[in-house]
């Protein structure tokens, strides 16, 4: 950092907070962020809009964002030769990004760590070592557009009526993607922090084996199915073993009291 501009930060940092918060406004107008360019409104506008919207809105933004962190400082730290392709973000592709080296590629669907009621939601706490499982949901959902005719108020006219609608969430198959990796903020506060493992080792559906389940049980911390390491992951997945990401499923086993006895 240069010397004037590590004098303007001391400058900056000592200014009243009504002073900083100006000085913000004045840099969007000054230096804007390209989307800030294209909608023509500052990012503290669009940051006030996020905080009022709904927390259906914000958890769709939260991973967006994780989809944005996993492209932005996970894959450039890979090396190796790899990279992300660009890929078309309005196709519905069962995966987030695409990862290249080479002739190979591989296909990594990001997801956020489910939280519940503002803390992250527990696989099946009542079966499993308490703590030591989280969740993640692996799904997808449909949104479009239904049309509809509506009276206009005091008229005999009728108006085009858009409205958006969002259906049933939709299963991923057994391989439509090659990699899971799990953002863990929600537990972590840190949104650099990933799970990672392969999506052949996900558990099935029950009586649907060839369709994902969508809840599926997130280590807490790494292990032979969960690595904090993508290239850990690639090697995993060219090493091509079968494994589960929880083999013994005691979430599916009756409670003890409605087992039969057996002599």
């Amino acid at each position: 950092m240069s010397e004037p501009l590590s004098g303007l930060k001391k400058a900056i940092e000592g200014l009243p907070t009504d002073e900083q918060s100006l000085l913000r406004k004045y840099l969007e107008q000054v230096a804007p962020h390209e989307l800030e360019k294209r909608w023509g409104i500052g990012a503290s506008v669009i940051l006030d809009a996020i905080e009022k919207s709904s927390d259906l809105t914000k958890r769709g933004l939260r991973g967006i964002l994780a989809e944005a962190i996993f492209e932005s400082d996970v894959v450039p730290s890979l090396g190796n030769g790899w990279s992300a392709a660009a890929i078309n973000r309005d196709e519905d592709l069962p995966y987030d990004s695409l990862l290249i080296k080479g002739d190979e590629q591989v296909r990594v669907q990001v997801k956020l760590q489910r939280s519940e009621k503002g803390a992250p939601k527990l696989f099946y706490p009542n079966h499993y070592e308490e703590g030591s499982l989280y969740v993640v949901e692996v799904q997808k959902t449909r949104t479009g557009t239904t049309s509809t005719k509506e009276p206009l108020p005091d008229s005999s006219q009728k108006l085009k009526v858009e409205k958006s609608t969002k259906e049933d969430t939709r299963p991923y198959r057994f391989g439509q993607f090659d990699i899971l990796a799990v953002n863990m903020h929600p537990s972590t506060n840190d949104w650099r922090a990933f799970r990672y493992t392969l999506g052949e080792w996900l558990l099935p559906r029950l009586n649907e084996p060839t369709k994902v389940a969508v809840l599926q049980p997130v280590s807490k911390v790494p292990n032979d199915v969960w690595t904090d390491n993508l290239a850990t992951c690639l090697h995993w997945l060219g090493q091509g073993e079968q494994k589960r990401v929880l083999v013994d499923q005691k979430h599916l086993r009756p409670p003890r009291a409605f087992r039969k006895k057996t002599k």
